[in-house]
């Protein structure tokens, strides 16, 4: 009872829902005091004019602007709400009731009100944790803690030791969530994989697939549309560009085929799946000095359509390859003759011809680069700046980089070479490089799409470390690199899990 016979037009009513008050039933508490708020439903009954109910915090002043329900003249309109009430204060534990009558001043209707439920604060026992006692408890837990299965070490694996091996690794992330990786096998001149049986790598197989001579230079793999990897790499005694179609996703055998015979082909290449579910390679070619792109025919390239896409002076070096949103590829390379940074944008899926551009000419600027495709479908490009001895980043203001925005990653020394770039699952790119004025592996992790800025950090400092890298995302989320480690000799992999925020 709020002490009226009915509801008036513009006239807050009050009514306390909270402690011992007087129900039909006599004295009871229904609400305990101190409640939160309480859900109710409501019901306006034979309203004399159009208009709204709302039902506020019985502290709250000024007329509503928000209603519970809608009315018209001598309707039953019911619904549901939940209400704030005030925990202290005149107005504790009480609602306020207001109706808004349109077409007339007095008019008045009458309303039914249900309590069905509250809510109330009150002291949580062991199973729950406040936010604040959360994050302590997780301040407070080491880096190798076992918050992962298997665990995720805080240190790089050893991968392969057996040699003078991991030379140009290439990795990417299988079918299985886990990363596989191409090498070159210097002490006796083969292509190698090693598959990684977890997320850690702290269990592989490693794998010979080519022994033929001379060997699995500059091999490059991307994961095929079956599943099963693809390396494409470097015939040194024969001179020309070989591929390698693993029959399986653990690559412990495969198929090998020349993709280009002419000699002189291979060098510097890198490898993409088409949208049509076959590889497309770019690589030099050496005799010519020219860009070439090898569009495969059928999934394990078998054959191949080799087409010249820029021969203007001595072009073509260092490429990296990549599948646009247009399904067309794209290639970063370095130009020799004017020392820039050169890209060509594919007119179709098998790159038979492409529009070249000079992305960069301030200096000696496109060694060693790395192309991937941003969240906003742009390119994005890592390279060296031999000038300046900088790590620098391209990021295009569009799908065929008519427009672009340069920034200086790291500058801290001798930088940046044999970058590695990949989008990470905030959108922000990460590049993994080496830097040659410590001897270390860094990683840069970009502070937004287009990487203006950058946080670096050396990741591996334990001796000169950090040759060759090649990162990608794993199934954590979190970047997973492999390189070379030039004072032991071995391949590497490290997964800094929490240089991004993992754990």
């Amino acid at each position: 009872d709020v002490g009226v016979a009915s509801i008036q037009d513009a006239t807050p009513a009050l009514l306390t829902v909270t402690g011992n008050i007087a129900t039909t039933d006599g004295q009871q508490n229904v609400v305990p005091t101190g409640a939160s708020s309480v859900v109710i439903n409501v019901t306006a009954i034979n309203p004399t004019s159009d208009g709204f109910v709302s039902l506020r915090p019985g502290d709250v002043t000024g007329t509503p602007s928000v209603s519970t329900l809608n009315v018209t003249v001598g309707g039953t309109f019911p619904n549901g709400a939940t209400i704030t009430l005030p925990t202290s204060g005149g107005s504790a534990g009480q609602i306020q009731i207001w109706y808004e009558a349109y077409a007339e001043t007095g008019g008045t209707t009458d309303l039914l009100i249900d309590v069905v439920g509250y809510y109330a604060d009150h002291n949580h026992d062991d199973r729950y944790y406040t936010e604040t006692e959360v994050d302590t408890a997780l301040a407070g837990k080491v880096d190798d803690s076992q918050l992962f299965a298997p665990r995720i070490p805080t240190a790089p694996v050893t991968v392969d030791s057996i040699g003078d091996v991991g030379w140009n690794p290439s990795l990417a992330i299988g079918v299985n969530g886990y990363p596989i990786i191409s090498y070159h096998d210097y002490t006796n001149k083969d292509l190698k994989v090693v598959a990684c049986k977890n997320i850690s790598c702290t269990s592989t197989v490693v794998t010979v697939l080519d022994s033929e001579g001379y060997v699995g230079e500059s091999p490059s793999l991307a994961i095929g549309a079956d599943g099963n990897p693809v390396i494409s790499y470097f015939d040194r005694d024969r001179s020309v560009l070989k591929i390698a179609a693993c029959s399986n996703p653990m690559c412990t055998a495969s198929v090998i085929h020349i993709v280009d015979g002419q000699s002189g082909s291979g060098i510097d290449n890198s490898i993409a799946i088409g949208t049509n579910g076959n590889p497309i390679i770019s690589y030099y070619y050496w005799v010519d000095r020219d860009l070439r792109v090898a569009a495969c025919d059928n999934p394990i390239c078998s054959t191949a359509t080799v087409s010249t896409i820029d021969s203007a002076d001595q072009v073509g070096q260092q490429t990296s390859i990549t599948i646009g949103t247009n399904g067309f590829p794209l290639v970063s390379y370095y130009d020799e003759t004017n020392t820039n940074l050169k890209l060509a944008v594919c007119d179709r899926a098998t790159c038979t011809t492409a529009v070249t551009s000079v992305i960069d000419i301030q200096g000696t600027v496109g060694w060693m680069s790395s192309i991937a495709i941003g969240t906003n479908g742009n390119p994005i490009i890592s390279y060296y700046d031999d000038t300046s001895k900088n790590l620098k980043v391209a990021a295009c203001l569009d799908q065929t980089c008519s427009q672009r925005a340069f920034s200086i990653i790291d500058s801290a020394g001798q930088v940046g070479w044999n970058s590695s770039i990949a989008i990470g699952v905030d959108g922000n790119p990460i590049i993994s490089y080496y830097d040659e004025t410590n001897g270390n592996l860094k990683l840069a992790v970009c502070d937004d799409l287009t990487c203006t800025a950058a946080t670096t950090t050396a990741i591996d400092s334990t001796g000169n470390v950090g040759w060759h890298s090649s990162i990608a995302i794993g199934s954590n989320d979190t970047p997973v690199i492999s390189y070379y480690d030039p004072t032991n000799r071995d391949l590497k992999v490290f997964s800094p899990w929490w240089i991004t925020g993992g754990r």
